[in-house]
């Protein structure tokens, strides 16, 4: 009891709110669970993204080489067509579909590779002095690499096929 003029010295918020020790060791165990089990969430994410990364690359980098792939094979297929019709005229020569394909394949191979055009009939004028309806065909092949990270460098043959009847 208190004797007059003394005062309990108390902690506004503290009233009635303390925890026992009991449930103060239990909040410490609680958190240490919860410091633990975030801990292994973080190390199995770490150990999915090892899983999943190379798969992911793989796949996003062979998309992207395979586009390049059929995009210069398109390439070359329209070359194709374009030299097999300046091969139909009569007065084109040799030339003149070389130089054809060669400008219509600007753009769609490294500068560094060149072509190999065929003209069939194999001669200067392929449909000179040839029937109306006779066909000329006009082959383009052409190397190109697949380099795909973690799979490894290709190469590999393009061919484009081209053909129209001699005027």
């Amino acid at each position: 009891m208190l004797a007059f003029g003394e005062h309990r010295v108390t902690d506004f918020f503290s009233l009635g709110n303390e925890p026992s020790s009991q449930e103060s060791t239990m909040h410490h165990f609680e958190h240490r669970n919860r410091e633990c089990r975030n801990r292994d969430q973080r190390g199995a994410a770490a150990v999915e993204l090892a899983i999943v990364l190379p798969i992911l690359i793989l796949l996003v980098f062979g998309i992207i080489q395979w586009s390049i792939y059929f995009n210069r094979l398109q390439g070359l297929q329209a070359a194709a067509r374009e030299g097999a019709r300046v091969a139909a005229l009569p007065q084109s020569t040799q030339t003149d579909v070389n130089d054809k394909v060669t400008s219509a394949l600007a753009g769609v191979l490294p500068t560094t590779q060149s072509p190999v055009v065929t003209v069939n009939p194999s001669s200067g004028n392929p449909c000179d002095l040839r029937a109306s309806g006779a066909r000329v065909t006009v082959t383009v092949k052409a190397n190109t690499n697949l380099d795909i990270p973690l799979w490894g460098s290709q190469t590999v043959t393009l061919t484009g096929k081209g053909e129209f009847k001699c005027e």
